[in-house]
């Protein structure tokens, strides 16, 4: 590494990349050495936004750059197995943007052949990164809230104007990866309804049901219908609850413990008012750093160290599954899906 320095290159130049290319750009111990767009709209846009950085049509001028240590790639999902594995073939760490392949096999291959290399493979599931969800996952891994019930979420908008992949692989991704973060574990079935409503061939509203082994369940709505922005997430323990919405610009996170209600227990000779109230209100604090830089700055961290990523290869793997199964569910009807750790 010159100067210590890790170097990047970027692939992919569209609506996430000059997001990335900043995020990295802003760090003190790497470098943008490159980035790989094949549109010349959008490799002058870089240009004119990032002058100090060099921009190329062709792949195999980053991946032969030998001070050159992480690709990231940013480009359609049916682009990604081919770019990530060529980086890895390469000795490159790679991080990539969800969802982490077009499917399961491809998400498995990629996985494997950074584990045969010793590589860093990584997957930007961004609300994995968000503050909000870590400290979720840090009070429910405490106790905070006591065990799992389940948990429910609404993530919904007017849709993109144009995708090369269904409401599922666009919206879905981002709320089972949360999921499967806070459980630590695949369900064992997927049971999912939905269908194309306004789009002629993309399923673009889907409700999915997750079913654990422990019985607790996890229920996500997606659609691409709604004009209001929704960003919930909701995870009810035995001793208190989580809240989580997005849309919020302070308190993002509320803790809730259960509430008091004295009908609880009571017997038929006793006098007392009846009466119901929620629990208190805790808004946990939280780190103020954007998801993006986060993940960004954690997946640098992990290539020095030699640390599994927050969302690693396997997350990535596990997502996918879940997103193969939602779908088939709905091909079948809403019949349910089983899955394998």
């Amino acid at each position: 590494m010159t100067d210590g320095k890790i170097g990047v290159g970027i692939v992919g130049a569209g609506y996430w990349g000059p997001n990335l290319i900043r995020t990295f750009n802003s760090f003190s111990d790497c470098v943008v050495r490159g980035v790989c767009e094949a549109k010349p709209g959008r490799q002058a846009y870089v240009t004119e936004k990032f002058p100090d950085v060099c921009v190329t049509p062709k792949l195999d001028e980053l991946l032969d750059d030998p001070e050159l240590h992480v690709i990231v790639v940013a480009t359609p999902v049916s682009t990604h197995y081919q770019l990530a594995m060529a980086a890895l073939s390469c000795g490159k760490h790679v991080l990539v943007e969800k969802p982490l392949a077009s499917s399961s096999e491809e998400a498995e291959r990629m996985t494997r052949e950074a584990q045969l290399r010793n590589l860093i493979l990584g997957v930007d599931h961004l609300f994995v990164y968000n503050p909000a969800v870590f400290r979720m996952k840090e009070l429910i891994d405490r106790g905070q809230v006591g065990s799992l019930c389940y948990a429910e979420s609404g993530r919904v908008n007017l849709g993109p104007p144009a995708s090369e992949v269904n409401v599922i692989w666009d919206l879905a991704t981002h709320d089972l990866s949360m999921t499967y973060y806070l459980w630590g574990k695949l369900p064992k079935q997927v049971t999912a309804h939905g269908r194309s409503y306004l789009h002629p061939t993309l399923i673009d509203a889907a409700f999915i049901h997750l079913r654990f082994e422990d019985e607790t369940v996890a229920v996500h709505h997606v659609s691409w219908l709604c004009p209001e922005k929704t960003r919930r997430y909701f995870v009810a323990g035995k001793s208190g609850s989580l809240l989580f919405d997005d849309t919020i610009v302070q308190g993002k996170l509320k803790q809730i413990d259960q509430g008091v209600d004295s009908r609880i227990g009571l017997k038929d000779n006793e006098t007392k008012e009846l009466f119901y109230r929620p629990g208190n209100v805790l808004f946990p604090e939280l780190e103020t750093v954007s998801p993006l830089e986060a993940c960004c700055r954690h997946f640098l961290d992990c290539v020095r160290s030699g640390a599994r990523p927050r969302a690693d290869g396997s997350a990535g793997v596990a997502v996918v599954k879940m997103i193969e199964a939602a779908e088939q569910s709905i091909r079948e009807g809403g019949k349910p899906v089983e899955l394998r750790s």
